[in-house]
């Protein structure tokens, strides 16, 4: 008998034990969301996304199965939001849901500021839809095997013969199979301390004017007193984006000029956006809390 109640004693505990392991990520999660610094935000989404991209290996694997092939890229985007959301504090406030349409294959385009991106880009990202990524992606443990299931279309800068290949047959894949495809015309990362954007890469418009859909653009403001990496700045917070209305192109024709027109029309529309739903001047809410003068001064002068 006493050897059958150290058993159960012990039994007791190891439940115990495990259960805290179990409950102590939550709470330290709970206590850390508001409170924790860079480092702990940085961590923290990067093991989300290791988490989703797990989730969207299994997904890309069995959704198919039961003919669910278009909410594989949108599950995982909604399932690394809300996840990366809870974990860091950050949220997203979305204007013009309307002009996301899952029942008409588009190319979505959004400005590119930093590797937070995926997260706001996550919380509006609709369903039946591929993204354009950079070749480099495709080797990343993880999320290079989840991307490459889920059928992403891998660009090779380096190799301009080999990125039109690949665009022709997503513009084909987007007529033939009805889906859509998200990218960022900047084609790398751009202004995240100003309110600017990069000259778009012309791929993104050709794919559409050979695709015959719509272009819909997409604009995150400016973030950069919330998130900047080189100055190990990552805070709670809300971001906004506004998603614009379709442009048309079925009466654009292919030749480079009429292209360079469709982005530079697309570019200053998504400029002015930026300007409009961005703080105006963000480099002010990352001054020290010991220089308050500056930012009552900004204000003071600004209202006079």
């Amino acid at each position: 008998m006493p050897e059958q109640g150290r058993l159960t004693k012990s039994t007791a505990l190891t439940r115990v034990h495990w259960a805290a392991w179990a409950v102590f990520p939550v709470v330290l999660s709970a206590l850390l969301r508001k409170r924790g610094g860079f480092y702990y935000r940085q961590t923290a989404q990067l093991a989300a996304m290791a988490i989703c991209a797990l989730y969207g290996v299994f997904a890309s694997l069995t959704l198919p199965i039961i003919g669910k092939t278009h909410l594989i890229n949108w599950s995982v985007a909604r399932l690394y939001y809300h996840m990366t959301g809870y974990l860091t504090g950050l949220t997203a406030t979305i204007e013009g849901k309307e002009h996301l349409n899952p029942k008409r294959s588009a190319i979505y385009v959004a400005n590119h500021q930093s590797n937070m991106d995926v997260l706001f880009m996550a919380s509006v990202f609709p369903k039946a839809t591929s993204v354009v990524a950079k070749k480099a992606l495709k080797y990343y443990p993880f999320l290079g095997w989840f991307m490459t299931l889920s059928k992403a279309i891998f660009l090779d800068r380096k190799n301009r013969e080999s990125a039109v290949k690949e665009a022709k047959q997503a513009a084909q894949d987007i007529h033939n199979k009805k889906t859509s495809v998200w990218l960022f015309p900047e084609g790398t990362r751009g202004f995240a301390d100003k309110l600017d954007l990069l000259p778009f890469k012309k791929g993104a418009f050709y794919m559409a004017v050979q695709a015959r859909v719509p272009i819909v653009p997409i604009v995150i403001a400016n973030y950069n007193h919330l998130y900047d990496s080189k100055a190990k700045r990552f805070n709670p917070g809300n971001v906004k984006i506004k998603v614009l209305p379709p442009v048309d192109t079925n009466e654009i024709d292919e030749s480079s000029e009429s292209i360079d027109k469709l982005a530079i029309q697309v570019r200053e529309k998504m400029l002015m956006t930026l300007k409009e739903i961005s703080i105006p001047n963000p480099q002010l809410l990352t001054t020290p809390p010991s220089s308050p003068s500056l930012l009552s001064a900004s204000t003071s002068s600004s209202s006079s």
